[in-house]
C-alpha cells in the first residue's frame, strides 16, 4: 500500500490483482476493509426473514451505520497501516458540552468508541479522524523573529537580548595569506637549496683550464631542489596566537612542497633556544640544528609584538641574534614567514634572514630576491 497514511484506487487494484477474490461478496467486503465502498450485509441463511427497510426520517442504528465505513487504523510509524476494524465515538449529546468546547469526560482519549453490550463490532475509525497521540517539537527550539531597529531608536533603548543575538559569531571562509595561484612557488623558492644538477657548467671548466689548474671533478651547473627537505619551526607565542589558521595552513603546503617525510616540524615559545617541542608538549628538548644545508623555516614575528603583561615568555632581541647565529654557523640558512613588512626588524637581523612577508602582495620574485641574499651572504662567511 502507499505510504502517504491514506488509501487510494491504486492500493485497492493491487489488492485485489493479488488476492484475486472469487466473488462479489468478498471483493466488496476487501474493498470496505480498505475504505472504498460499503460493506455488505452478511448473507441470511435460508429461511430468515427479510430485514425490513428503516423507515425515512428514522435515525440508523449503529449496525446499520456501521458497513457504511470501512477504514484503516494507524499502526506503528514507518510501517504503514493495516485494515483494523476500531469503533468511532456516536455523537455526543447537546447537553454533554461544557462551555470551553472541550469533550466530555468520559470520552476515550484516542477517538474510539466502546463496542455495543450485544457484542457486535461498532463502526471504524478512519484515519484522518483520529486524535494525534504525538507531537512535532523542533530539536533547535521556537525561531526567533528579532524586528530591526529603527534609525532614531537610541542604543539604550535596544532589548540587551536583541544585542545577543546581532552579535551571534559566525564562521568565515579561511583565506590563505599568499595568492594560491603562486603559493607554492613561493615555498619552493623560501625552502629551496643549490644542488648540483647533470648539465655541465662549461664557463667554470674553462676558467679552471686557464688558469691551468688541476681538474679533479668536472663542474656542473647548479639548480634549486627541495631534496635536502627543511626544519619547520612554529611560534606559538602569544604574539601569534592570531595567525594560528597561517601556522597550520603553511605547515601543509611546505609538506605538499618539500615531502612530509622530508620536513621536521618543532615548537616553540619565546626563541627555540630555550627549548622545543616535537610531539609531546610535556616533553621540552634541547634545540639542534638541522644538517648542513637544509634550510630552516620560521613562522614567527622573531619578538617584534611584545602583548603586555608578557613577562618573560617574551624574547629579547639580543636571544634571536644569538639563535641566528648559531644556526648560520651549522651551515644552514634561516627564512622567517613574518606577518610584518622585513623593514620593520633591524638591520641586523634582514642581513642574516631572508624575511617573506605573510601578504598577497608577494610574488615569487621578492621571494627569490629574500633567499637568494641570505645564501650569499652564508657562503662569504
Amino acid at each position: 500500500m502507499s505510504g502517504r497514511g491514506e488509501v487510494c484506487l491504486g492500493d485497492l487494484v493491487r489488492v485485489m490483482a493479488g488476492l484475486r477474490p472469487r466473488d462479489e461478496h468478498t471483493a466488496a467486503v476487501m474493498a470496505a476493509l480498505l475504505g472504498g465502498g460499503h460493506s455488505p450485509a452478511p448473507a441470511a441463511p435460508r429461511g430468515t426473514p427479510a430485514r425490513p427497510d428503516p423507515v425515512p426520517g428514522t435515525a440508523s442504528t449503529p449496525e446499520s451505520s456501521s458497513a457504511s465505513r470501512g477504514v484503516l487504523a494507524p499502526v506503528r510509524p514507518g510501517l504503514g497501516a493495516t485494515a483494523v476494524p476500531t469503533t468511532i465515538p456516536s455523537p455526543p449529546a447537546a447537553d454533554a458540552a461544557d462551555d470551553t468546547g472541550d469533550p466530555p469526560a468520559d470520552e476515550p482519549p484516542d477517538g474510539g468508541g466502546a463496542a455495543p453490550e450485544d457484542g457486535t463490532p461498532g463502526p471504524p475509525v478512519r484515519l484522518a479522524e483520529r486524535r494525534l497521540d504525538f507531537s512535532l517539537v523542533s530539536a533547535a527550539g521556537p525561531r526567533r523573529t528579532v524586528e530591526r531597529p529603527g534609525p532614531g531608536t537610541a542604543a539604550a533603548d535596544i532589548a540587551p537580548d536583541l544585542l545577543e543575538f546581532a552579535s551571534a559569531p559566525y564562521a568565515l571562509p579561511y583565506e590563505p595569506p599568499w595568492t594560491p595561484d603562486w603559493a607554492r612557488g613561493v615555498m619552493f623558492a623560501a625552502v629551496a637549496t643549490p644542488v648540483a644538477g647533470r648539465e655541465l657548467d662549461q664557463r667554470a671548466l674553462l676558467c679552471r683550464v686557464a688558469r691551468n689548474d688541476a681538474i679533479r671533478a668536472v663542474p656542473r651547473r647548479l639548480r634549486l631542489s627541495t631534496r635536502r627537505g627543511a626544519q619547520l619551526l612554529l611560534d606559538h607565542g602569544a604574539g601569534m596566537t592570531p595567525f594560528r589558521d597561517d601556522r597550520l595552513w603553511l605547515r601543509e603546503l611546505l609538506g605538499n612542497v618539500a615531502g612530509r617525510d622530508r620536513v621536521e616540524v618543532l615548537r616553540f615559545r619565546g626563541v627555540p633556544g630555550r627549548g622545543v617541542v616535537r610531539r609531546d608538549p610535556l616533553d621540552l628538548q634541547e634545540y639542534r640544528p638541522p644538517p648542513p644545508g637544509t634550510p630552516v623555516l620560521l613562522v614567527s614575528d622573531l619578538g617584534l609584538l611584545r602583548p603586555p603583561f608578557a613577562g618573560r615568555s617574551a624574547a629579547r632581541p639580543g636571544e634571536w641574534r644569538d639563535f641566528v647565529d648559531t644556526v648560520l654557523r651549522g651551515g644552514c640558512p634561516v627564512v622567517c614567514l613574518t606577518p610584518y613588512e622585513p623593514a620593520a626588524y633591524p638591520a641586523a637581523l634582514r642581513e642574516r634572514v631572508a624575511f617573506i612577508a605573510l601578504d598577497r602582495r608577494i610574488s615569487l620574485r621578492h621571494a627569490k630576491e629574500a633567499t637568494s641574499g641570505v645564501r650569499r651572504h652564508l657562503e662569504g662567511r
